[in-house]
């Protein structure tokens, strides 16, 4: 009888319409657990990563205790049910058995890898203790706490000023990332804001400039193939190197670093010459 019962266990001995049965008894069980009103919910949230989409989120809260899936709302018109793959996957990170759960001290040379738990306690000590030798050494300023924004929000991000004020350490321009953009967009247009992302999906022609909007910005995409399917728009897409956004493009076009602007200035030439800026040639 166990031989028999071993030999029932192995798929290779199983009648296939048996394992089809099972299979689909398991998946079954599977979606119950899935569906059950009683233990999942949703609730409505945001994206909390530095994102210039900001997407609402549908988040399933299981138990009341963990999260499930993450959806984009549809009732966010920009969102427009979409979120990228990283953020639909966050229970995967957030529940991950080996996600950090306390600090941990090197004890070993850089790149071990070798740790040991510490206390909270001892973690806030230690470093409390290390930015005071600093500040009696050197004065407040050698300390310079450079931080931005990445997978927080603006709580999150700015709650650390509080210590930067209160301790007089260096500060800095918010970024150093788009300090030459920004002041050369207001420079250009007058004041830091554009139109309606919401637009593209309206446009005749949307264009995609130094950015990969299909793997960081799939809001982008959502709304330019819109316009696609629905006006028969074209996409051009323009970058340094080959992307997944100019694979999707309409019109491909990769330049040498540094000749945005010699492109951008052919452009507005052509704008000009042809009586384009208003929308239509002369007649």
């Amino acid at each position: 009888l166990e031989f028999r019962r071993v030999l029932f266990r192995s798929a290779a001995f199983r009648p296939p319409f048996l394992f089809d049965q099972l299979r689909r008894a398991r998946r079954s069980r599977k979606l119950s657990r899935m569906n059950d009103s009683s233990t999942i919910i949703r609730k409505n949230s945001v994206c909390p990563h530095d994102c210039p989409s900001a997407c609402a989120l549908e988040v399933e809260v299981l138990d009341g205790k963990r999260i499930g899936r993450v959806y984009g709302s549809r009732e966010q018109t920009y969102t427009a049910g979409v979120i990228c793959a990283k953020v639909a996957r966050y229970a995967e990170r957030n529940h991950h058995p080996d996600r950090l759960l306390y600090p941990q001290k090197r004890i070993g040379k850089k790149g071990e890898g070798k740790f040991e738990r510490i206390s909270w306690d001892q973690a806030l000590n230690e470093i409390g203790t290390r930015f005071n030798a600093i500040e009696a050494e050197f004065g407040s300023e050698a300390i310079w706490p450079y931080h931005y924004a990445g997978t927080m929000g603006l709580v999150q991000r700015d709650g650390i000023k509080r210590l930067t004020n209160t301790k007089n350490y260096s500060q800095f321009y918010s970024t150093i990332c788009i300090n030459l953009a920004w002041p050369g967009f207001i420079a250009g247009t007058g004041k830091l804001m554009g139109p309606d992302p919401r637009e593209m999906a309206k446009a005749d022609c949307v264009v995609i400039w130094g950015t990969n909007a299909v793997s960081t910005q799939v809001n982008v995409m959502t709304h330019a193939v819109r316009a696609r399917k629905e006006r028969g728009a074209k996409i051009v897409a323009i970058d340094i190197y080959r992307t997944p956004t100019l694979d999707q493009a309409d019109l491909a076009l990769i330049v040498k670093p540094g000749t945005d602007g010699a492109l951008a200035c052919a452009v507005m030439h052509v704008l000009f010459r042809d009586g384009l800026e208003i929308g239509r040639a002369h007649v």
